[in-house]
């Protein structure tokens, strides 16, 4: 099991945003994300991979940003780290193409 961690953006169909890191990991077709706020952990998420629309990977500001809609949110990630990156694009288009 690895376990990423990366930036974060969240925004719900209210345009209310969440914007801080979190700690995921891919686990029987779930991606688990824990948020976190420097050491306290806020709030866990499960989305089944199944469940996943509208992924897109795109170059932001010099860097890939990568996001996809769950109920009605829109969660969206930037490469903070060596391999995150491709890591969680090739885990969420595999889901997709299952």
């Amino acid at each position: 099991m690895i376990i990423m961690f990366t930036y974060i953006q969240i925004i719900d169909k209210d345009a209310h945003n969440f914007m801080g890191y979190v700690d995921y990991e891919f686990k029987n077709n779930v991606i688990s994300m824990t948020l976190v706020r420097g050491m306290r952990k806020l709030h866990r998420i499960n989305i089944p991979l199944s469940d996943i629309t509208d992924i897109m990977v795109e170059e932001f500001y010099g860097t890939s940003r990568i996001s996809f809609i769950y109920n009605t949110q829109k969660y969206i990630f930037l490469n903070s780290g060596y391999g995150e990156n491709e890591y969680l694009i090739k885990h969420l288009t595999k889901a997709v193409k299952a």
